[in-house]
C-alpha cells in the first residue's frame, strides 16, 4: 500500500470515529507523517479510538504480545497511544483530536524528537483548521469557562472551584501550552507573551503524559498555586473534560479562535464581572485584560454582562480593586 494511503486512511479514521472530528487537510495529513511511521499508522488504523486490551489488539492484530507492547509504548512516548498506566489491564487506542489529542500531544514535552520542530509548526494551522473545520461547526457552545482562582467570589460553591472539582483526581501535571509553543516556532519573532507552561492534566490522562515524558508532575498544592498564576498572568480557565484543563490567552489558542470565528464556543461561568463605579479610576487595564472585549471604558469601567464569561482575568489586575466578579442572578 502507498505510503500516503495509509496515512489517509488514518486521517479518514480519526475524523469519523473522533467525538468532534478532525477535518482531513494537508496540515494534518503532514503531521500525521511526523507522528506516526507507516507501520505505526497501519497499527492505529488497526487499533481505532475504541482500542482494546493487549490480548484484544494482540488476537486482532494477530501479534505476539511482548512485541505488541513494545510497540504500543514506542507510540505512547509519541502521543499517539493512550492508555491508563494505573489500570489492572489498560486499554490502548489511538489518540483522537479532543481534549488530548493530536493538536496538543506532540509538543506538550517540548522538542524530543528529530521531527518534533516541523511538527509544532503543523500545528500551527491544524489547530486553526480543526477550530474552523470542527469546533466552529457544532453549533452549540462548548468550551466550559472556569473563573480564576484570585477572582472566585466567597460565595462560590465547591463545584464551581476548579481546584475543588479536580481535588480527588488523585494526579495532576502540567506541559507546554501547545498553541503558543507552535506559534513561537512559526513566528519567532512575534511570540505570545504569556506563561507557557499552562495546559493541565489530572487523573488517567495527567499519569499517562507524565509516565511518557509530556508533563511534570504536580502536587495538589503546587496545582492550585500554579492555576492563581494563571489568573494573574490573564489566561482564562477552561474545558476540564477528559481530565484536561486549559489556560488560554485569545492571541493563539484554537478556542478562541473559534470565538473569533462568530461561532458560539464558551459556556460562562455562573459569574460575571461587576465595577465599582464609585472606586474605579477608569485606568483601562481591566478592558485591555478582557479577551473577549466586553469592558469599554467611559468615566468608569462598564462591562457588557451578555459578553463577558465571567473569566476573571480582570479581576487580579485592578489597582483600586474596584471590579470582582459577581453571580449573574445577583447583579446590583
Amino acid at each position: 500500500m502507498p505510503q500516503n494511503d495509509i496515512y489517509q486512511r488514518l486521517a479518514e479514521m480519526i475524523d469519523r470515529e473522533d467525538v468532534v472530528g478532525g477535518p482531513v487537510t494537508p496540515a494534518m495529513l503532514r503531521l500525521l507523517k511526523l507522528q506516526f511511521t507507516p507501520e505505526e499508522a497501519e497499527l492505529a488504523t488497526r487499533i481505532t479510538l475504541t482500542g482494546g486490551t493487549l490480548d484484544e489488539l494482540s488476537s486482532r492484530l494477530e501479534m505476539d504480545k511482548t512485541r505488541l507492547h513494545r510497540k504500543l509504548m514506542v507510540m505512547a512516548d509519541k502521543g499517539t497511544i493512550i492508555y491508563d498506566p494505573d489500570a489492572d489491564d489498560p486499554i490502548y487506542r489511538c489518540i483522537g483530536m479532543v481534549a488530548g489529542g493530536l493538536t496538543e500531544t506532540g509538543v506538550w514535552g517540548g522538542i524530543r524528537f528529530p521531527f518534533s520542530v516541523q511538527l509544532g509548526k503543523e500545528l500551527n494551522q491544524l489547530s486553526k483548521d480543526h477550530a474552523e473545520g470542527a469546533l466552529a461547526k457544532l453549533g452549540f457552545p462548548f468550551t466550559p469557562v472556569w473563573a480564576g482562582m484570585l477572582a472566585l467570589p466567597d460565595d462560590a460553591l465547591p463545584e464551581e472551584n476548579l481546584a475543588e472539582a479536580v481535588r480527588d483526581a488523585g494526579h495532576w501535571s502540567v506541559s507546554l501550552c501547545p498553541c503558543r509553543v507552535s506559534r513561537a516556532l512559526v513566528t519567532p519573532e512575534d511570540t505570545c507573551q504569556h506563561m507557557m507552561q499552562t495546559c493541565v492534566h489530572t487523573g488517567a490522562l495527567s499519569r499517562w503524559a507524565v509516565k511518557h515524558g509530556m508533563a511534570r508532575e504536580l502536587t495538589y498544592d503546587e496545582l492550585v498555586e500554579l492555576l492563581k498564576e494563571c489568573n494573574e498572568d490573564g489566561l482564562v480557565h477552561t474545558i476540564n473534560i477528559y481530565g484536561l484543563i486549559c489556560n488560554c490567552c485569545n492571541d493563539c489558542c484554537a478556542i478562541f479562535h473559534t470565538y473569533k470565528t462568530g461561532a458560539p464556543t464558551f459556556i460562562p461561568s455562573p459569574f460575571v464581572a461587576q465595577p465599582d463605579k464609585d472606586e474605579c479610576i477608569a485606568c483601562g487595564t481591566c478592558a485591555e485584560r478582557c479577551p473577549v472585549n466586553a469592558i469599554v471604558i467611559e468615566e468608569s469601567a462598564i462591562v457588557d454582562q451578555d459578553k463577558c464569561l465571567g473569566c476573571g482575568a480582570c479581576v487580579p489586575a485592578c489597582q483600586t480593586e474596584s471590579i470582582k466578579l459577581v453571580r449573574r442572578n445577583k447583579i446590583s
